[in-house]
């Protein structure tokens, strides 16, 4: 972590759509809703809202933080953008921020070390989350399978936290729900700036790891 930060970070990884103004490590401010296939729509406004509720100025800001995936393709497609739009309005970096490592961090509490996020269809991202200095990294890559394929392979042992699989999982083992929000896209991006900011960001591209086409719950 770095003290006297400034971010704004953006969470459209799944239905959920929201912002959150970071500053020394501290969230100051959120707007965040469930509003399926609307995110491109009120992204603006949400901006505008949360610029009114904080008083945070674009040009102060240190940088722009977003779930940068695996998630829904339209999601993340619209929140990279719209990044990429703030951010080269006022030459700022992006922090990108891998979204199974922001549900991990919503239930820090627990120290998951398994997460499972759904798709599409029967298909699930899955992911080993390690813990260092209390914050989740990586333990492993993405993976995404067929939930027949990869129920016998879950570390049923292990803790685990899932967003919207309950009904895949239905009740063969137990698993925490955690849900998106912009507030702990902007913590990880405080708690690890120096590592994953990108200052030049012209050709970030978002983490789909599903193939393209797909439908999704957005």
């Amino acid at each position: 972590m770095i003290s006297g930060t400034k971010i704004l970070s953006i969470e459209t990884s799944s239905s959920i759509c929201g912002l959150a103004y970071i500053v020394n490590g501290e969230s100051v401010g959120c707007i965040e809703e469930s509003t399926p296939r609307k995110h491109a729509e009120i992204l603006p406004d949400f901006f505008n809202q949360l610029e009114k509720k904080t008083n945070f100025h674009l040009a102060e800001l240190n940088a722009i933080a977003v779930s940068i995936g695996p998630g829904s393709f339209t999601g993340l497609r619209i929140g990279l953008s719209f990044a990429k739009g703030l951010a080269y309005s006022k030459g700022l970096p992006i922090v990108p921020v891998p979204t199974m490592m922001a549900l991990a961090y919503q239930v820090r509490y627990a120290f998951p070390t398994y997460g499972l996020i759904w798709s599409h269809g029967t298909r699930v991202f899955s992911q080993p989350v390690t813990w260092v200095n209390k914050l989740p990294a990586e333990a492993g890559s993405v993976e995404v399978n067929d939930w027949d394929d990869l129920v016998e392979r879950v570390p049923i042992e292990q803790t685990i936290f899932q967003w919207q699989c309950d009904d895949i999982v239905d009740g063969k083992f137990s698993a925490i729900e955690s849900k998106p929000s912009a507030i702990n896209v902007g913590l990880l991006a405080n708690h690890n700036f120096k590592e994953w900011v990108v200052k030049k960001p012209y050709d970030l591209v978002p983490s789909y790891i599903a193939p393209f086409g797909i439908k999704s719950r957005l």
